[in-house]
């Protein structure tokens, strides 16, 4: 297959681009930079470079593609992500990008498109499973998500494939988040908001790249991408202590969460999500929890001393 990936350099994108190119697909890559274009082709893809804001270049560059796995993201910085104008570029990429991407790869008669979305825009659901029929809240930039969600369900609806994957929370030792979280987590401190009760549900980054390749061959439509166990909150806040090697760990209060911006608050629902429907084709996570995952992270990802508890 002949694999076309947008935003290869993320994290996503170099979860998935080596697994790619491990199942023998040929894989060309878009990036913007040098490095980028030495990392891509050190993977063992082509790199291309183009202008994709010029609509007959996206259709160049997308002809000829068996799939198109759109993974272009822009994430504030941790603390940036409160101010509501740092979500400008993310709103950009997942709606109004995914809408010229498949305005594209209809004129070029692609067969497929798969793209990222997050389980983040499902509404608080307490103590209940949520699957990809539970209601969904999305405010504010999440909104974006559902965007890209029906631009994808319109390709399908004239011919093509649309794969939405709602991945969970990446974590993993090279994902920037999870290294600011590993920092502060080692002062004794876990950039989390929330009710100590309420689930979490996450994915190794490990991971990203194999559920991608599934992806590439399954039907149509939107699926949830995380591991095999959500977490209350107050227990992944006593992971992250025991990985960090620090008596405990405290949440972050309550009225950082009413300032945040509205991505960030919904960090703070209970979002016990599952993938079975995903699961049954095949795909089953490497990582099963952040009980073994976090402390694998903490020790790849971090050289210096490990802080003192409090």
């Amino acid at each position: 297959m002949n694999i076309l990936v947008l935003g290869a350099t993320g994290t996503a994108g170099r979860s998935a681009v080596p697994v790619f190119v491990s199942a023998g697909h040929t894989v060309r890559t878009h990036v913007r930079s040098d490095a980028g274009a030495a990392a891509m082709a050190a993977m063992g893809a082509e790199p291309v470079r183009a202008d994709l804001e010029d609509d007959q270049r996206l259709r160049r560059i997308v002809e000829g593609s068996d799939a198109v796995v759109d993974l272009r993201v822009a994430i504030p910085s941790t603390f940036g992500a409160a101010l509501p104008w740092a979500w400008r570029e993310y709103v950009r990429l997942r709606d109004r990008e995914t809408r010229r991407l498949v305005d594209a790869a209809l004129h070029a008669g692609t067969p497929r498109i798969v793209h990222d979305t997050v389980s983040m825009v499902y509404a608080d659901g307490g103590d209940a499973e949520l699957d990809e029929d539970s209601p969904v809240d999305a405010p504010g930039a999440l909104a974006a998500n559902l965007a890209a969600e029906r631009h994808l369900a319109r390709f399908t609806e004239s011919g093509g494939t649309g794969v939405a994957l709602r991945f969970g929370t990446f974590y993993g030792p090279h994902d920037e988040f999870s290294r600011d979280l590993m920092r502060y987590a080692r002062r004794g401190w876990a950039l989390l908001f929330g009710r100590p009760e309420a689930w979490t549900s996450a994915i190794h980054t490990d991971d990203l790249g194999p559920a991608l390749l599934v992806a590439l061959t399954a039907p149509a439509g939107v699926y949830n991408v995380v591991d095999d166990e959500p977490l209350r909150r107050r227990d992944l806040v006593a992971i992250l202590a025991n990985a960090a090697g620090v008596e405990r760990v405290r949440m972050l209060p309550t009225w950082m969460s009413v300032m945040a911006g509205a991505p960030a608050r919904a960090l703070a629902r209970s979002q016990r999500v599952r993938a079975r429907r995903f699961a049954a084709l095949g795909w089953r996570p490497s990582v099963p929890s952040r009980r073994q995952g976090w402390p694998e992270a903490f020790r790849a990802a971090l050289d210096e001393p490990r802080a003192t508890g409090r």
